[in-house]
């Protein structure tokens, strides 16, 4: 008797679960057909409202100094060409001086620095 009073109650939970969740779908698909109708009548008053004018930004001095040194510095190579020609002439006839012992402590100063 037990068994099947619990199978009726089975039975009886799951039809009220399924009752609600069809509510709860429902109130979900109302509250996203409100939402959309509010997003197209802001999208319509946006459209109809008149121009308040066109938007400004005002840069401040800094700003602005920036500005001209980074057009300014356009034109300059960061690069001394006629430096880089020079050892490279050097490197070629074998007459640009180099220090093994300075080398070998960069790259040990390098290696400790990668390892921490």
């Amino acid at each position: 008797m037990n068994d099947i009073s619990n199978s009726y109650q089975g039975v009886g939970a799951s039809k009220v679960n399924n009752a609600q969740a069809k509510t709860a779908q429902k109130t979900q698909d109302v509250h996203q057909q409100s939402q959309a109708s509010q997003t197209q009548r802001a999208t319509d008053q946006a459209k109809t409202a008149p121009s308040q004018g066109a938007d400004q930004a005002k840069f401040t001095p800094e700003s602005q100094t920036l500005v001209r040194m980074t057009q300014a510095s356009k034109g300059v190579s960061d690069i001394d060409q006629k430096k880089v020609d020079r050892i490279k002439e050097a490197l070629e006839n074998g007459e640009f001086p180099v220090d093994t012992a300075r080398i070998a402590e960069k790259m040990t100063s390098l290696e400790k620095l990668i390892q921490g």
